[in-house]
């Protein structure tokens, strides 16, 4: 009878962890993200860094996005998040962002950071770096 208790207790402790690991990444892109650095199409004499307060922003929020650039809504919409590996520029992304059901977006998702790629650099593409807003 024991054994059938420490085997249930168990099962629970472990469904307990997996269930809020998958939340807990899911829920990183909430909020608002703005735009740090761009590399790719770069023009000369420009600086890719950008400072705080530079209103070019991603917000996510119970499945709608929001683009802003300089402070202007550019792009709305809604949003999924699926679990995908890629190699993209030396980086290894771990989900791909849709869109409006139509566009895909590969990203690399990490605690503070949100890199979105959109094809290589190498091929005209670009790697936008936001860090996420408190």
């Amino acid at each position: 009878m024991k054994n059938y208790f420490k085997i249930t207790v168990a099962m629970v402790a472990i469904f307990t962890l997996v269930s809020c690991a998958k939340k807990t990444k899911a829920t990183e892109l909430e909020g608002t993200w703005e735009i740090r650095h761009v590399a790719g199409i770069q023009v000369a004499g420009v600086d890719p860094n950008f400072k705080a307060g530079n209103g070019n922003l991603l917000k996510f929020h119970d499945g709608n996005f929001e683009k802003h650039t300089d402070g202007a809504l550019v792009d709305k919409g809604i949003f999924s998040l699926i679990p995908e590996s890629e190699s993209i520029n030396n980086s290894q992304s771990n989900y791909a962002l849709v869109l409006n059901d139509n566009e895909k977006l590969s990203i690399l998702l990490d605690d503070k950071k949100l890199v979105v790629f959109n094809g290589v650099v190498a091929a005209d593409g670009t790697e936008i770096t936001y860090e996420k807003q408190e």
